[in-house]
């Protein structure tokens, strides 16, 4: 489906070392930029003594997909690139992929430093568990008490979270709806209410 996407369940970490050099890996689930920053920030202070922390991360699917990658000094090309190379080798998205170094002393060329950085994040992501996620869409919904018979049953079939509802004169009920499910509902709300429901989009979620 085209509002299919895969990302890991929680937090993970794996270390190694290569020739006295050790390394760290983080991967964590990320729902935007600033999480992800947050993230990086976070293992920057738990390692802050360590001499690199590299990075790469990748945001949303399709059209709107966003990456970013940082070498954080390391020779261009040799940290960053091969850590979204791993995201990438197992389609991971709304994922962070932190590896932080510990300089041992022995240099190991950017061949070296690539192949280190690449199984690090490799390795880490080897022990996520990955799940599939949709992007979704927040809407309301307003109408009178006596379609809630009708309005019920559709929420239902196309499997919609409702997040509050309030009720008054009209009942609002704010909910959360399969991006590919949305037209489809849409449609079903307006031709079994006689367009007597008010359904407002709201903005699009992961």
């Amino acid at each position: 489906m085209t509002d299919l996407y895969l990302t890991i369940l929680q937090p993970v970490s794996h270390s190694l070392k290569v020739k006295g050099s050790r390394f760290i890996g983080w991967a964590s689930p990320v729902h935007d930029r600033d999480e992800a920053e947050s993230f990086l920030r976070n293992v920057q202070k738990k390692y802050h003594d360590a001499t690199h922390h590299c990075y790469a991360y990748r945001l949303g699917i399709r059209d709107s997909s966003e990456c970013r990658y940082n070498d954080d000094g390391e020779p261009s090309g040799t940290a960053g690139k091969p850590i979204l190379d791993a995201l990438e080798g197992r389609k991971l998205t709304n994922c962070i992929c932190v590896v932080t170094r510990y300089f041992g002393g022995t240099k190991l060329g950017t061949g070296g430093l690539a192949r280190a950085y690449g199984e690090c994040a490799r390795e880490t992501l080897s022990k996520c568990k990955i799940i599939e996620q949709y992007l979704a869409v927040s809407l309301s919904l307003v109408f009178d008490y006596d379609l809630t018979g009708t309005i019920m049953p559709l929420l239902s079939k196309y499997q919609c979270q409702i997040i509050n509802t309030k009720y008054g004169a009209k009942t609002t009920m704010v909910m959360r709806i399969r991006q590919s499910h949305y037209l489809a509902f849409q449609n079903d709300v307006i031709n079994q209410s006689a367009g007597k429901v008010l359904l407002n989009p709201m903005k699009e979620e992961d």
